[in-house]
């Protein structure tokens, strides 16, 4: 649940953006070490299964990174003790937000030790005026790539659309 996720996709996905507005965008470095902070209404830890669920309004954070979602169930210890998150697990709601970048969908799934993110259902990318959509989003924080994925959540045609705005005063025809 790092920041960089939404960016790094935002980078790639946005690369026509930016060669119509003639513009230069690269990605920020990725921090996976930063700590998670969870705030929500209820806890409720069942130590036997190493999981925590957090519910209600839940906010998770990991630097400039943030995570909204109905629930979040945590699984936790299995590689690195008991103060080591292996996986979030977010329900309802979710989104995901940056200082420059949104995200949004139904589920989502931050696997910490790897850095990955998986957004899945109706999944809206935003970047300024700029526009992704598809039905599954796949962040690979250690290595700086994305993927988005049509279905048939997406529209008639289950393909992958995207609305690039190029910048004000580009390059001259």
């Amino acid at each position: 649940m790092n920041v960089t996720p939404i960016r790094v996709l935002a980078a790639a996905a946005l690369t026509l953006s930016a060669a119509v507005a003639g513009a230069q965008i690269a990605p920020p470095p990725v921090n996976l070490n930063e700590p998670i902070e969870i705030v929500a209404n209820t806890l409720d830890v069942q130590q036997d299964r190493r999981t925590a669920t957090f519910a209600g309004a839940v906010v998770a954070t990991q630097g400039v990174m943030m995570l909204k979602a109905d629930r979040v169930q945590v699984s936790y210890g299995a590689q690195g003790g008991a103060n080591s998150f292996d996986k979030l697990e977010a329900t309802g709601k979710v989104f995901i937000s940056t200082p420059q970048e949104t995200a949004q969908g139904n589920a989502a799934i931050y696997e910490v030790g790897p850095g990955i993110i998986t957004l899945t259902g109706a999944v809206v990318l935003t970047r300024g005026e700029n526009v992704l959509r598809g039905e599954r989003l796949v962040l690979n924080l250690a290595n700086g790539t994305s993927r988005m994925e049509g279905g048939a959540g997406v529209g008639a045609d289950g393909r992958v659309r995207g609305v690039f705005v190029p910048e004000a005063g580009g390059n001259p025809k």
